[in-house]
């Protein structure tokens, strides 16, 4: 543990070190949660606690900055301190299974100084508290605070695009439908939630009791829905299961105080043969306290025959959302054609990475270089298959009027 101290102006910055780190401040974090507006269910205490136990050993060295004000913990940033090549990388706790990254900063204005002067802190925090030569965030989405952190860095940062995201306004699809601009689409989704009627599907909410297994349940859909395609291998391990039950029932049984909550849907149909209700889908939201991500789903590969299965669990997640309150159902990162057939809205997230001393400033560079190749070699593989070379009008000629055009050609430069 390390610290620095202001006591004349009431600043204080302190570093700690391991997976506990981020229990030990407790409600301290809830409370900054709640007060930074940019927040995301990804910076959670539950969702990131649980990342730190369950994927944390091993992977890398795990370390908190706060920042309190009058010993009101105001700006906090989880780390993992790992290296890529030759340069030591700061990197967001959680990152390989969070949608979102970004840091937390109390903006409220409600007793604190201003959103601004907490990020300076922050900055300074970070760059003199901690060894490092690059900090590398993926996954940024607009508004964040992390691009407040990048304008108070000064030189040494880097933005390039990342990941495109899908959302909806928080409304009931049938309003969202009914403001789609083609009225082919609208028929079409229409007459699709007009079948999931038909098809008779209930939704229920598992309880904390039923976490555990719901969650086997859950991820065995999964499984069954990827099955002979190509799927992520490490939602079939057992450490990701283990890393959403502890989220799914740590958040229900904390309530709303925490500002997060996991919930687990699942989706039922008679079964045409023994008329008999079957369990088909399952889909994991998460609900921060501006938006609902849908996190995964799984279901049965059987039931695309009766109903547009993707429909019916969006159109149940906007409902929720619309309950709540809350403005925003998120399809979170990735643009896939199966999720833009719903016309939904998108945002461009964007990787930031900001240096630290001029070996830093070098791999800065190395990172934008490769970048920029990258992209090139992208727009020319682009180019190339949408225009392929073509065949020229003399080689689309038959043999005689070839041997034609020469012999005219030969005897005129006779």
């Amino acid at each position: 543990m390390s610290a620095s101290t202001g006591r004349e102006t009431g600043w204080t910055a302190e570093v700690t070190w391991g997976a506990d780190a981020l229990d030990a401040l407790g409600t301290d974090w809830d409370r900054l949660f709640r007060r930074c507006s940019a927040a995301t269910p990804f910076q959670s205490r539950i969702w990131l606690s649980s990342w730190c136990r369950w994927y944390g050993q091993g992977n890398g060295r795990l370390c908190l900055v706060s920042v309190r004000h009058r010993g009101v913990l105001v700006a906090a940033a989880a780390f993992v301190l790992t290296r890529l090549r030759l340069w030591r990388v700061l990197r967001p706790v959680g990152v390989e299974q969070s949608d979102f990254c970004d840091v937390l900063v109390d903006d409220s204005g409600d007793g604190v100084p201003d959103a601004r002067t907490i990020v300076e802190r922050l900055v300074t925090a970070i760059r003199s508290e901690l060894c490092f030569d690059l900090l590398d965030f993926p996954d940024v989405r607009p508004g964040s605070v992390l691009a407040q952190v990048r304008d108070a860095w000064g030189s040494g940062a880097l933005e390039i695009p990342h990941e495109l995201c899908l959302f909806f306004p928080g409304v009931l699809m049938e309003q969202h439908v009914g403001a789609i601009e083609t009225a082919k689409t609208r028929q079409r989704l229409r007459k699709s939630m007009r079948e999931l009627g038909t098809a008779g599907v209930e939704v229920r909410l598992v309880t904390p009791a039923e976490a555990e297994e719901a969650m086997v349940r859950f991820l065995e859909l999964h499984r069954r829905q990827w099955a002979g395609r190509p799927v992520n291998s490490e939602h079939l391990t057992e450490r990701f299961r283990g890393h959403l039950t502890t989220v799914l029932q740590g958040s229900i049984e904390a309530g709303e105080s925490c500002g997060f909550q996991a919930l687990l849907a699942e989706f039922s149909l008679k079964n045409e043969e023994t008329l008999e209700t079957e369990h088909v889908a399952s889909d994991l939201l998460i609900v921060g306290r501006s938006m609902v991500g849908r996190y995964l789903y799984g279901y049965l590969p059987s039931i695309r025959r009766r109903m547009d299965v993707f429909l019916a669990i969006t159109r149940a997640a906007m409902a929720l959302t619309t309950e709540r309150g809350l403005p925003e159902l998120s399809l979170l990162r990735g643009a896939e054609p199966h999720k833009k057939r719903l016309h939904p809205n998108q945002a461009q997230s964007v990787r930031i990475v900001l240096a630290d001393g001029p070996w830093g400033a070098v791999g800065l560079w190395a990172i934008r270089s490769r970048w920029f190749t990258a992209n090139a070699v992208k727009s020319l593989l682009r180019r190339y298959i949408a225009t392929p070379p073509t065949q020229t009008a003399a080689s689309c000629r038959s043999p005689m009027s070839r041997w034609r055009a020469g012999r005219s050609r030969r005897n005129r430069t006779r």
